[in-house]
């Protein structure tokens, strides 16, 4: 991406405190905690994940079994898998990965993996299947607010990479009509000649998107407002709601107060830092760095495209009433980012 513009907000003053809410008061136990006090989603269940191994007979799912206990490492993380959701999951990647012809045909999951020189957030075997876990939170999330994948029927993955994700969610809901989009150009240039029935295309580091007025009922969005500037990320929930039909769903996820705490106990953040970021989004809301410096992030250049940590009270109060939040999750994404289910009015 290249330096955005800003989203013509009437020039928000990003330093300035939330009005007229106040913030609320930062209790600490050990200097930081999670906020995930009744996180979750409502449904949680790997809904896209038992949907395509349900296509799976008990004889296919014997043959994966049987091969992946010849192979050590795979076996030992099978047997350790936490629970039936991840087990399943396993089942899927570890087939395709072995060659399991019955995997590919049945479930449609494509066999093609990026490069190592091609963007893709996950390489190996747990990722033989593409993104399952993101898949199955973005049908989770869609289902917790009331709604169907399978009353999709156009749909967008917003900042695709290499179609990690998509490439799942076409495969289980092959009815609807799925586009992806990213500014990276060698990630969509692969994925447009590896994953046919998905239209990929480049987008721009500013709105608008080449896409028609009122045109999708769902777009979602893993890790890409984690990473805009305020302004940039404003402009792009504007063009989300252009591109939306009125009730149209947008499934996004940011980092919020769970992500400090998530930081810093895994100490990719100092104390000092996390503390700056928790102070930040207790006064004003927000919190952004252009930490990817002059090489940018896999080739996407752009002082707007950092790294960025928002309150839910700053979220809302720069989008409703023209946003309906139907679902708020903070934490779900990997025990870090916040999770929202925003509803164009």
């Amino acid at each position: 991406m290249r330096s955005g513009q800003s989203s013509g907000s009437g020039g928000i003053d990003w330093h300035a405190p939330i009005r007229p809410a106040a913030p609320v008061p930062y209790v600490r136990r050990n200097r930081f905690e999670r906020h995930t006090s009744g996180a979750g989603l409502a449904v949680e269940r790997p809904l896209v994940t038992e949907r395509l191994h349900a296509r799976l007979s008990a004889e296919d799912v014997i043959k994966i079994k049987q091969a992946i206990a010849h192979e050590p490492l795979l076996a030992a993380s099978y047997v350790a898998a936490p629970d039936e959701r991840v087990r399943l999951q396993m089942t899927l990647a570890y087939g395709i990965w072995l060659g399991q012809a019955g995997v590919v045909s049945k479930t449609g999951l494509p066999i093609p993996q990026p490069p190592e020189d091609v963007h893709m957030m996950a390489h190996g075997p747990l990722a033989a299947a593409g993104g399952l876990y993101e898949a199955d939170m973005v049908a989770c999330a869609l289902a917790s607010s009331g709604g169907e994948m399978n009353d999709v029927r156009h749909a967008l993955d917003f900042g695709c990479s290499s179609g990690r994700v998509v490439r799942v969610l076409k495969a289980a809901y092959p009815d609807i009509a799925w586009q992806a989009c990213d500014p990276n150009a060698p990630a969509i240039a692969w994925a447009s000649q590896h994953l046919p029935g998905i239209e990929f295309f480049m987008s721009e580091d500013e709105p608008p998107l080449p896409l028609i007025d009122a045109s999708l009922d769902l777009v979602y969005a893993i890790s890409i407002w984690s990473h805009f500037a305020p302004d940039l990320g404003l402009a792009w929930f504007d063009e989300m709601r252009r591109i939306l039909r009125p009730g149209g769903c947008l499934v996004c996820t940011t980092h919020g107060l769970t992500s400090v705490a998530y930081y810093a106990e895994h100490e990719q953040r100092t104390l000092e830092q996390s503390q700056e970021i928790a102070d930040a989004l207790f006064r004003r809301g927000c919190w952004y760095a252009p930490e990817f410096g002059e090489e940018g992030d896999w080739g996407v250049v752009n002082p707007e495209w950092g790294t960025s940590f928002i309150s839910p009270e700053w979220l809302l109060a720069q989008l409703c009433p023209r946003w309906r939040v139907l679902e708020f999750a903070p934490g779900r994404n990997q025990d870090n980012q916040d999770v929202y289910v925003l509803q164009r009015v």
